[in-house]
């Protein structure tokens, strides 16, 4: 059923973003809803991935189109939920958990997938080894590993900016919406998932790059933040 919930997303990407030049800056599932029955048992199959936001699915499928990109590395992978969707849509996957707990319940379920590679560690850490074995290869990031008191979102986009300099998807869960008081974010203290608190570091990914927001069917399972190089060039063939 994950399967087709993959097609289906490639059929709703393909129509909802290949016709545009100009992606808009926000994506709003909650006002654009894509000709899919989101109450269809084919959604409800991989419903808690990206928060419980499969739609989100919808527009990395565009992205993994339009940059041939085969490659994802995750960091926080919790119940794995978003991994197996990850698995399905990419060649091959990456995952990284901090809490021990967790990862080993997580990585034996996802044993079943065998382009799915675990890793034990706090995600800063275990980039450092990880990422020159994926230096040239195209890759999308979806960063999710910040929660409570471990922040290393700021040091996983230094060790990013190492190997894939301008040659990377960076996605982050659980972003802050600008003008849109309405959706939840991460913050903790003085940190926060916001373009203001990473914004030195996406300078070391990118030279200069394309910033969206994804923001879910509903709102409450919090926005995504998306960015990749400015120039990356369009590769979709229309059939």
């Amino acid at each position: 059923m994950l399967k087709r919930l993959i097609c289906s997303l490639a059929l709703m990407s393909s129509f909802a973003f290949a016709a545009q030049e100009d992606l808009p800056r926000m994506v709003d599932f909650s006002q654009l809803r894509p000709s899919c029955d989101f109450e269809s048992t084919t959604w409800k199959t991989g419903q808690l991935a990206f928060n419980c936001a499969p739609e989100v699915g919808t527009f990395l499928t565009y992205l993994k189109k339009a940059y041939q990109i085969n490659t994802a590395v995750e960091t926080g992978t919790f119940m794995g939920n978003t991994t197996v969707f990850l698995s399905i849509l990419f060649d091959e996957v990456y995952t990284i958990e901090i809490v021990e707990k967790t990862y080993n319940a997580t990585a034996g379920k996802l044993q079943d997938y065998p382009n799915v590679q675990c890793f034990l560690g706090s995600s800063d850490v275990v980039l450092v080894d990880l990422l020159p074995k994926l230096e040239g290869k195209r890759a999308l990031f979806y960063l999710d590993a910040h929660w409570e008191d471990h922040w290393p979102l700021r040091q996983e986009l230094v060790e990013i900016s190492k190997t894939h300099h301008n040659n990377c998807v960076i996605v982050i869960d659980d972003f802050k919406v600008p003008g849109r008081k309405d959706i939840p974010f991460d913050k903790y203290k003085q940190k926060e998932c916001s373009v203001e608190y990473i914004k030195e570091e996406l300078k070391l990914v990118f030279s200069e790059c394309e910033i969206h927001y994804i923001i879910p069917a509903n709102p409450m399972c919090r926005a995504k933040f998306v960015a990749w190089p400015k120039n990356w060039r369009y590769s979709i063939t229309e059939k």
